[in-house]
């Protein structure tokens, strides 16, 4: 099936937006709002998440990708700008290694970290859900996400949102994603060759807690990818939390589309 999505707009290249772990399409709009009037827009949920079911194989990140790619032939979508927020990266990079003829870039928006073992994370994960339960690690981990109390409201919604995935497709998505953080990250970046716009706003301290990036500063995982990706163009964005194509909407919607104008070939 199809994943569900958000179409509007009209025009090429396409956009197609991916949010991140525990989240939701609509996490994109001030992007399909601003981007619609020139360009098609496809916002979609991840298997799971949202309104879309979840994959009866269990997830991956290289499923995930193949449900975008049967969902954008389904809509006929034949080449696209696709941007991911922090797990929705990964998937899009499956997409593009896989498709890499019909992707005009990658926008990756506030990634992730930069792991060779998963089995630490895996077991704190798993502890933190025994003593917790899902809703409530949920909960703390969007807690986390943000650090401007303007935003208070918009945390504690989307923190709710999140509580609100099952489970088990929580879990095994979580599982999913720290096994590719370790396992697959270094040869999927050296795999890519389509040109990629890495955007970063937080990174963690040496105990997991996420931080706001300072001025200048650079996270281990947007130089790993720039390190890694031929020719990847990097903006940090200091000061801001994790969801940064909304609190600093303006922003990157202007440097997504100079990253288009620059870089993507009519």
């Amino acid at each position: 099936m199809p994943l569900a999505f958000d179409r509007v707009g009209d025009g090429a290249p396409a956009f197609v937006f991916v949010h991140g772990f525990g989240c939701a399409r609509e996490d994109w709009a001030a992007q399909a709002a601003h981007f619609k009037g020139a360009h098609t827009c496809l916002s979609v949920d991840l298997p799971g998440f949202g309104e879309s079911p979840p994959l009866p194989g269990g997830p991956s990140m290289q499923a995930f990708g193949s449900a975008i790619a049967r969902t954008l032939e389904a809509e006929d979508i034949d080449r696209s700008v696709l941007c991911g927020h922090s797990m929705g990266c990964r998937p899009i990079i499956e997409y593009a290694i896989v498709h890499p003829e019909r992707v005009d870039g990658l926008v990756l928006v506030d990634p992730g970290r930069a792991s060779t073992n998963s089995e630490p994370s895996k077991r704190q994960f798993e502890i933190l859900i025994a003593e917790r339960g899902f809703p409530d690690h949920a909960r703390a981990m969007f807690a986390n996400m943000f650090f401007d109390p303007t935003y208070n409201e918009l945390r504690d919604r989307l923190a709710e949102r999140g509580a609100g995935v099952p489970a088990d497709v929580a879990t095994l998505t979580y599982l999913a994603m720290l096994d590719w953080d370790a396992n697959r990250c270094e040869a999927a970046f050296d795999a890519v060759r389509v040109p990629v716009l890495v955007i970063q706003s937080t990174t963690r301290n040496p105990g997991e807690d996420r931080r706001p990036l300072k001025p200048g500063e650079m996270s281990p995982y947007q130089k790993m990818i720039v390190e890694r990706i031929n020719g990847a163009e990097s903006e940090s964005f200091p000061g801001l939390g994790h969801f940064t194509m909304i609190e600093a909407a303006g922003d990157v919607n202007a440097r997504i589309a100079r990253f288009v104008e620059e870089r993507v070939t009519p």
